[in-house]
């Protein structure tokens, strides 16, 4: 059961000690570590592959305004004797993640929690100045949830859909073998189409400059499309998974007529398309 104590000094919003627990969800994409806090939302840990991890608070219900909250580590109410230390203050923002701190801050209250301290987030409501309002988040069963949570972020992924799903790989002046670079560029994609059952496609373009002549570029596009799509096929990835087109020196995305210009035509561009991508842009059209 939840609690929101509501008197004529503000409102708090934190959970009952019996029901105060830390749930954990756990995948190669993201780990997340997050506290329900009824009424309000919830505080959490997260840490997506390919990302430093971060706190924040997601709020169902507005309460905060906008501005400078004060953070404070203090002693549960079951403790002997009161102990309180302010943290900090941390920018209130509207949106669905009010408060959200990066990895250094985060690490501070995840120590205070893991010490068997509350954290108290303090700030005025968004309906008046004069009306405190203050987001509790205890310590509750963290330290054994903190421990699964951890051994989650060493299995993430190097990376995330975002980081891979539009990918270019840039290439010698009339050349199409891959770089070390691109090698590693490559193997982090590979790995991370086998590990995701949502991916349903990948797109590989072949490209060149405008240097010589139209045929022998589109020749050469072919050849970079089709070094780029064996080398995923020798990664385990299936030709079914694969679509892989060229087209010479025809959609430069910078200008031919500087050597830095031509150095990013000279590409292939490998795009990664899921099937829950392709519903949320449905769902928006």
């Amino acid at each position: 059961m939840g609690l929101a104590a509501t008197t004529a000094g503000g409102a708090t919003f934190e959970s009952a000690i019996a029901d105060a627990t830390w749930h954990l969800e756990v995948s190669p994409f993201e780990c997340r570590l997050w506290q329900d806090i009824p009424l309000y939302g919830a505080a959490v840990f997260s840490r997506r592959a390919g990302e430093e991890p971060l706190f924040y608070l997601q709020q169902e219900n507005r309460q905060l305004a906008p501005g400078e909250a004060k953070v404070v580590a203090q002693n549960p109410v079951w403790a002997e004797r009161p102990d309180v230390r302010e943290l900090g203050r941390v920018e209130v923002v509207e949106g669905e993640r009010p408060v959200q701190l990066n990895w250094r801050d985060s690490q501070q209250l995840m120590a205070a929690l893991h010490s068997g301290k509350r954290l108290v987030f303090a700030r005025s409501a968004w309906y008046g100045e004069d009306t405190p309002v203050r987001i509790m988040v205890e310590p509750v069963r963290f330290r054994s949830a903190l421990d699964d949570y951890h051994r989650c972020q060493a299995s993430l992924l190097p990376v995330n859909y975002d980081q891979v799903a539009r990918t270019a790989l840039y290439f010698e002046l009339a050349q199409d073998e891959l770089t070390d670079q691109e090698v590693r560029k490559l193997d982090e994609l590979s790995l991370y189409a086998q590990t995701d059952k949502n991916v349903t496609r990948i797109f590989i373009d072949g490209h060149t400059d405008a240097v010589g002549l139209r045929a022998a570029n589109l020749e050469l596009s072919r050849q970079r499309a089709e070094r780029v799509a064996q080398y995923l096929l020798d990664r385990g990835l299936p030709e079914t998974l694969l679509t892989v087109r060229w087209h010479g020196e025809r959609y430069p995305v910078a200008s031919n007529q500087t050597a830095e210009g031509r150095g990013m035509n000279r590409r292939v561009s490998v795009r990664i398309d899921r099937a829950d991508e392709r519903l949320r842009a449905a769902r928006a059209d």
